[in-house]
């Protein structure tokens, strides 16, 4: 199934010429550089339905043009005919929203394809083109300069850490990356491991702190609660990596997440304390820095879907999926890759062609 409406169609249009647009300004600023375009089917079928069962509501993942990456085709291969792209209040970002009746002979699934156009970035923390956070900032970024958020509440304990580690630092480049280096000394991701993380994942900063959170969305809990403590804002972002060991293969790439914490005269500057945590001495590599092997899907915690779902998610990792009103993890996701390198002249050449879909 293709979308076939006329305004989706001029949106989609719309988005590659903003898209191109970039592109050309990259070209302009920059000398030799080369990026990674993945072409990319996701599909989500949710199986496993209760006895008894009537409806079923999902909202998945699905990519949208972010500063490195940019989305230079994108179609529903398969999908019902409820199948609509809607936005989610909270963050603005797009969501695929399908809703069925139960039939176990026809499970609700979503196919989609796609190209993605990924950079790496590196050297975006630098500690000399930025000033101290000052209230008006905090004014402006108040969602990421949340005090209460669950999981990531700045209580008496993470305050204490904050400004002990930070002390009278004042520049917020310099102070994430303590806060940084505190959460790589202090706490282990999975993977350095085992498999599989023992911890629940709920991305919990106090679990990280005690040791039994082990997960990415733990390490950058725990990351974000420090920058907000010393009034830095900082927000959470999901995604998924592209391993090049999965190349080609059906597989569930599961998720990663990372944090952008924002510094006046750089803006957001992105980092992953957990690939920082595995990198050893090349950990800095890792702060202001992100390698193009990732789609980034979704940002944030504590959503308001639209349409609105029953049970209000705090995370949503992949999908949220109801089956008459109740939240259920029964669904399954596989995603298929390739890769393909292309230099500056020929990825304006490819978003200049997409621009001219019909």
């Amino acid at each position: 199934m293709k979308f076939s409406d006329h305004s989706l169609r001029h949106r989609h249009v719309g988005a590659l010429i903003t898209s191109l647009c970039a592109l050309w300004l990259l070209v302009s600023t920059a000398t030799a550089w080369a990026d990674s375009v993945f072409t990319v089917r996701q599909t989500y079928t949710v199986t496993n339905m209760p006895e008894g069962a009537k409806q079923v509501r999902g909202w998945f993942w699905m990519p949208e043009d972010r500063p490195e990456q940019r989305v230079l085709e994108f179609k529903v291969v398969e999908g019902p005919e409820s199948l609509r792209i809607t936005r989610d209040s909270t963050y603005g970002r797009s969501w695929i929203y399908a809703d069925a009746p139960v039939n176990p002979a026809k499970p609700l699934r979503v196919t989609t394809e796609f190209k993605v156009l990924r950079r790496a970035v590196s050297g975006l923390a630098d500690p000399t083109k930025t000033r101290p956070i000052t209230d008006q900032d905090r004014r402006t970024f108040a969602a990421a300069s949340r005090l209460d958020e669950v999981h990531m509440e700045v209580n008496p304990t993470i305050q204490k850490i904050a400004d002990e580690v930070a002390g009278d630092e004042k520049n917020p480049v310099l102070q994430a990356h303590k806060f940084f280096q505190y959460v790589i000394d202090h706490s282990e991701h999975y993977s350095k491991s085992g498999p599989t993380p023992t911890g629940k994942c709920l991305g919990d900063a106090m679990e990280c702190l005690a040791g039994t959170g082990d997960c990415c969305s733990d390490q950058h809990g725990l990351f974000i609660a420090l920058c907000r403590a010393r009034g830095i804002p900082c927000r959470l972002m999901f995604g998924s990596r592209l391993k090049p060991e999965n190349l080609g293969k059906d597989h569930e790439p599961g998720y990663r997440c990372w944090p952008n914490f924002y510094a006046p005269g750089l803006g957001w500057v992105p980092l992953d304390v957990s690939s920082g945590d595995a990198a050893g001495d090349k950990a800095d590599n890792w702060f202001g820095g992100l390698d193009e092997n990732r789609i980034e899907w979704a940002e944030g915690r504590d959503f308001e879907l639209e349409p609105r779902s029953q049970v209000r998610p705090d995370l949503v990792i992949r999908a949220w999926v109801e089956v008459d009103g109740k939240p259920t993890k029964g669904y399954e996701r596989v995603v298929n890759f390739q890769r393909e390198e292309v230099s500056a002249a020929a990825t304006v050449k490819t978003a200049a062609v997409n621009a001219t879909v019909k």
